[in-house]
């Protein structure tokens, strides 16, 4: 059995850089190669970082032998078809959020990681947070009571790449972004329990020059035990950014602020250089961001399940379960009462497509087919 795992990382933006940073700290994993088809950006992105191999295609970097996984973190219609092509070449793969942009796509992820017998991870860092997960443990322990409602709520001004704005290249906006994070973490902290229904609001409040796409949304779960999981993101918060995850209970109430709780308060007229954000006026900087935001534990946990066996506990079967909600929700925004599960409607190209061209024929109830 490997005692190592050689990790190419395909794309070198700024997620890449995140999971670079990350996987020097597991003394199971070694990046040993980058692909991008922006070669001076990956020429520099190695050569600041040690990496002595530089491609300009994925499918280069997946025929390099020495190579047993990879990180795909490019934009967000890519996922599917590179892992794919990762898991063919016989490559564990650690796929950024969303999954994938059709329900298909995702299913064809699944299929041939099990049928390779390879990891397929979900890379949901929210699931890791240490402080998020010290929340769950203090909920659990009973102090509470009986948790009834779940709320995370992520918020700032707008993404980092124009990609983003693209329904064609990223599927939609905040939802695709970072609602999908919010999903999941209230999802994985109650246990991956089934979700009966799915009701969602959102709109365009701040960048509608820029993009069709909604750029706040409010998502309300309804869990099979009668939970309620609230998710909120926004790309419309002026000034900073916001992450927290709040737990509700009969007898009391858990508050984690990611960003604010044990961070550095400083105020700059100008901004900080080489913060990871926008840092001018009052901000909050936090002393150890990587570890506080889960990444090293993240990718810790995939590296330990491709070397001994295991699925990880955020797995290309729960991007898909994630998807399925992504996708209620744009139809409940889009026809305005709330979407019972299962909800698995074929042939449609980009989630946001059930809001900006609302589907009423589908219905509110468990769907199959077009």
């Amino acid at each position: 059995m490997k005692d190592i795992i050689n990790v190419g990382l395909i794309g070198s933006g700024m997620i890449s850089q995140v999971h670079f940073n990350a996987l020097q700290t597991v003394p199971g994993a070694k990046v040993v190669a980058v692909a991008d088809l922006n070669q001076e950006r990956a020429r520099d992105f190695a050569a600041s970082r040690g990496i002595t191999k530089v491609f300009r295609t994925h499918a280069e970097l997946l025929a390099d032998q020495e190579i047993d996984a990879v990180v795909v973190a490019i934009p967000n219609y890519l996922h599917a078809p590179v892992s794919i092509d990762a898991l063919e070449a016989g490559k564990h793969v650690i796929c950024e959020k969303p999954l994938a942009l059709t329900l298909e796509d995702a299913e064809r992820m699944i299929a041939t990681a099990r049928r390779k017998g390879l990891v397929l991870a979900h890379a949901e860092e929210l699931c890791f947070i240490p402080k998020f997960v010290r929340a769950q443990e203090l909920a659990a322990s009973g102090g509470i009571g009986k948790p009834y409602l779940l709320r995370q709520c992520e918020k700032h001004d707008g993404p980092y790449s124009p990609w983003f704005w693209k329904p064609a290249e990223a599927g939609g906006g905040i939802v695709m972004d970072m609602g999908c994070h919010a999903i999941e973490c209230i999802r994985f902290f109650l246990g991956k329990k089934k979700v009966k229904s799915v009701m969602a609001h959102m709109g365009t409040y701040l960048h509608g020059a820029t993009t069709q796409e909604e750029d706040h949304c409010i998502i309300i779960m309804e869990f099979e035990d009668g939970t309620v999981g609230q998710a909120e993101a926004s790309w419309a918060l002026r000034g900073g950014m916001d992450s927290t995850f709040e737990i509700f209970g009969t007898d009391g109430v858990v508050y984690a602020d990611l960003l604010k709780g044990s961070a550095l308060r400083a105020f700059s007229r100008e901004g900080f250089p080489g913060s990871d954000g926008p840092s001018n006026g009052w901000t909050f900087h936090d002393y150890e961001w990587l570890w506080n935001n889960g990444y090293p534990q993240e990718d810790a946990h995939f590296v330990e399940c491709m070397l001994e066996g295991k699925t990880p506990v955020e797995s290309g079967e729960d991007g898909l379960a994630v998807l399925e909600i992504i996708l209620a929700a744009y139809h409940s925004a889009g026809i305005g009462r709330k979407v019972n599960l299962p909800f698995r409607p074929k042939g449609i190209p980009y989630p946001v497509d059930l809001w900006l061209n609302p589907r009423p024929e589908l219905g509110a109830g468990p769907v199959s087919e077009l």
